[in-house]
């Protein structure tokens, strides 16, 4: 008798030992129209090729398999399946999941909002999925009434888009603080980064996980960070040179460092918000040009003709320079602009005193420097 429970111990023990940890994704589907299509296990980033595929049979499909490192992954029908849908920034698209693949058993719901649940990473994702979309309820009522004839309304709309976009980025920056060592985290990193500021960036990347910076897009986030500190506040101002209305080249350092307070203003003649703002920076060209203060204008236009029609539709009447490589502007890249309007102000000594700013924030500034 004790021979028997022993071999049946050993048995139990081999059979343990022999069983592999392996995932178990349970999925369902609500849209019964979606039966009969198969959807496919992606590694998260581009051109990634599918490493599994399952049909769709009475509104359900599993996966299973072994994952060594957890990884982020998405769950997707093939393209022109579903009919793309534009979503907040930040959430999933309907009938899409983005997980974090390991050795545990997953239950996917692929809907207009999906969800994934089954380890703890997936679970606060998800959950932070249903507050992103209570927080922006209201969204499609506010861009409604940003269109109205009645400024009032108007107003009103523009008041609660910006509370809404307040309370989403907070909750954005919780999320990211607290779940920095999380790959799912980078996507939300990656898809939030203009709404960070730059030391806000940073802090993050100095908490983040080596599985955090492993996902895809964060290796070129954390170079253009490493630019940015090169033209930090604080720093002198980075030189170069670059082509002016004359033709001929031109150092930015005729211009700045020189004992007056300049604006470098990184903009383009197709750029909407860019010429929004020019008549703000004409009166304050105006204002303050015989006090020792100048506008540098950085054009990341790609034809001549464009650039200077914008100059002389705009009233641009400050000195220009221009490669004319668009958003391969040898100055953009050196001051890490990925995005315009963008401002660099620097002090008479050539110390770079403030960026992005722009209307109120930029006049007040500009009021402080030139007392």
């Amino acid at each position: 008798m004790k021979k028997f429970f022993a071999f049946a111990a050993f048995a139990l023990l081999v059979t343990a030992c022999s069983q592999q940890p392996e995932y178990k994704i349970t999925g369902t589907v609500s849209d019964t129209n979606l039966n009969g299509n198969y959807v496919y296990l992606y590694p998260y980033g581009p051109d990634a090729v599918p490493t599994d595929s399952i049909l769709v049979e009475n509104g359900s499909f599993a996966f299973s398999g072994v994952q060594d490192v957890p990884q982020l992954y998405t769950i997707r029908f093939a393209e022109g399946v579903v009919e793309k849908q534009r979503v907040g920034t930040g959430e999933v698209a309907p009938y899409t999941a983005l997980l974090t693949l390991d050795n545990s058993k997953l239950s996917v719901e692929l809907s207009e909002t999906p969800s994934v649940k089954g380890n703890p990473e997936n679970d606060a994702y998800y959950a932070l999925q249903t507050a992103l979309k209570q927080l922006r309820a209201d969204s499609k009522q506010i861009f409604e009434d940003a269109r109205s004839e009645n400024k009032e309304i108007v107003a009103a709309a523009e008041k609660r888009y910006e509370e809404m976009e307040e309370a989403t980025n907070a909750k954005i920056k919780e999320f990211l603080y607290t779940h920095a060592d999380k790959q799912i985290a980078a996507k939300l990193f990656s898809d939030f980064r203009y709404s960070l500021e730059e030391n806000e960036r940073r802090e993050i990347v100095a908490k983040a996980s080596e599985a955090f910076k492993s996902v895809p897009g964060i290796d070129k986030m954390i170079e253009h960070l490493e630019i940015l500190e090169k033209v930090a506040i604080g720093k002198k101002f980075t030189d170069f040179e670059m082509a002016g209305l004359d033709g001929k080249m031109h150092k930015l350092s005729e211009y700045v460092g020189n004992g007056k307070v300049v604006l470098i203003d990184f903009w383009a003649s197709w750029c909407p918000p860019c010429r929004a703002d020019m008549p703000h920076l004409v009166g304050l060209y105006k204002e303050y040009k015989g006090k020792d203060f100048e506008i540098v204008g950085i054009s990341l236009d790609r034809a001549e003709d464009a650039w200077k029609k914008g100059l002389e539709d705009l009233h641009m009447t400050w000195p220009q320079l221009s490669d004319l490589q668009y958003w391969k502007n040898a100055g953009a890249a050196l001051y890490g602009v990925n995005s315009i309007p963008h401002t660099v102000l620097v002090d008479k000594d050539g110390t770079i005193v403030a960026k992005s700013l722009r209307g109120e924030k930029l006049e007040a500034k500009l009021a402080e420097l030139l007392k």
